[in-house]
């Protein structure tokens, strides 16, 4: 897969890295960052309809919508199994887990990653190894190969903002390495490139389904899609405390079920996933069109392949900060993801930390516009005015 890399700006100044992923705005918003709440009378009538359905017949743990759901997404993948779960988090740390990942091992990942993707191999008892990542924010193949050692078990790769790694090269890597490659898909829901969708790369892949995400739930869940049925087997019992036909402890584990009723919903929000992915790409090209020689801009693929699925749009800028405070006295919100590298955080001090050069610029340049599906077509040009007004000013 070719890089996806972002489109350079023509202005840029000095800046500071604050630490900061948002700043309040000094009046009520006038564009939110985010908008969680419902309001198409369509689909929350859909989605009321289900909850009601599951309620009424009460199978709320294990209801025939999890199965459902469960064979909608592995359809999605193009994979043969999918097991439901409570959240993101358990699904990558599941997916690791199934797959005998532990003490001993090394797995290779991005530096630039919400934390959960750092706590998930932690937990498993492997010690993370973090490569440096490339212009788009994804992990760097070639830096993947530099990091390989005789106790590498395997790869990592973090599909950042719901914008595929170069799986192609990264397969080939684990490929003549003999690695693993467990997908952090948790962005990236319906991404896809030359026929493969986000989740069909590797061993195993992990999904989150909270309600920021692109496939959005209405609570915390989660998924791994795999063609492995032993796999499958194994994460169904993890799922469960480690028990099989849910009386016999094989495994320690915790409780990582998906329940019934975010099932159901999530059925629902599939069925409206295309049309909120024509508001994020019409959004981004929008902002491309408008502000790609302001700012250092994502690149929006035109054709069959659909290589970002936007769940956020990020722009380069070296005023990121001032431009942020800018927009914040406007009554826009934005948002830095991430402003702090995931082995600087205090709880991986003692981590052996390698020199990251690309991602510690990157960090100091990033920022978020507002996207999702409650923006008018005036939120998004008063969003751009805006940026335009600062470079101006």
């Amino acid at each position: 897969m070719a890089e996806v890399g972002f489109l350079s700006p023509l202005h840029t100044g000095t800046g500071r890295d604050n630490g900061r992923s948002s700043i309040p705005t000094r009046i009520t918003p006038k564009v939110p960052f985010r908008d969680l709440s419902i309001v198409d009378e369509t689909l929350l009538a859909e989605l009321l309809a289900a909850v009601e359905r599951v309620l009424r017949h009460g199978r709320l743990l294990f209801g025939p919508e999890v199965d459902a759901f469960e064979s909608h997404v592995a359809a999605d993948c193009g994979r043969r199994f999918c097991v439901g779960l409570g959240s993101g988090t358990d699904a990558l740390f599941l997916a690791l887990k199934s797959l005998g990942i532990g003490p001993g091992d090394e797995v290779i990942t991005t530096p630039l990653s919400w934390i959960a993707t750092l706590n998930a191999i932690h937990l498993t008892g492997a010690t993370p190894v973090f490569a440096d990542i490339r212009g788009d924010l994804n992990i760097d193949p070639a830096r993947i190969a530099e990091a390989i050692t005789p106790r590498t078990r395997a790869i990592v790769p973090v599909h950042f903002n719901g914008r595929l790694c170069d799986m192609a090269e990264i397969g080939a890597i684990a490929e003549r390495q003999g690695l693993l490659v467990v997908e952090d898909a948790a962005q990236a829901y319906g991404a896809n490139v030359g026929g493969r969708a986000a989740g069909s790369f590797g061993a195993a892949a992990a999904f989150s389904f909270n309600p920021m995400k692109v496939l959005p739930g209405f609570g915390e869940a989660g998924a791994v899609v795999t063609d492995d049925a032993d796999q499958r087997d194994r994460l169904v019992a993890l799922r469960y405390l480690g028990t099989e036909d849910r009386e016999i402890c094989r495994w320690p584990a915790l409780n990582a079920k998906i329940d019934t009723l975010q099932a159901a919903m999530l059925l629902v929000s599939r069925r409206h996933y295309e049309k909120g992915m024509a508001g994020r790409h019409a959004i981004a090209r929008a902002y491309v069109g408008a502000l790609a020689g302001v700012v250092a801009c994502p690149e929006v693929a035109e054709g069959p392949d659909r290589p970002s699925v936007f769940f956020d749009f990020q722009i380069q800028t070296e005023r990121r900060d001032a431009l942020q405070r800018f927009l914040a006295d406007r009554g826009i919100e934005t948002k830095i993801r991430y402003g702090r590298l995931m082995p600087d955080h205090p709880a991986y001090a003692s981590l052996k930390r390698p020199s990251l050069p690309v991602a510690e610029a990157l960090t100091k340049r990033i920022l978020c516009f507002p996207i999702h599906d409650r923006m008018t077509e005036s939120d998004t040009a008063y969003v751009v005015d805006g940026v335009k007004a600062f470079f101006r000013g």
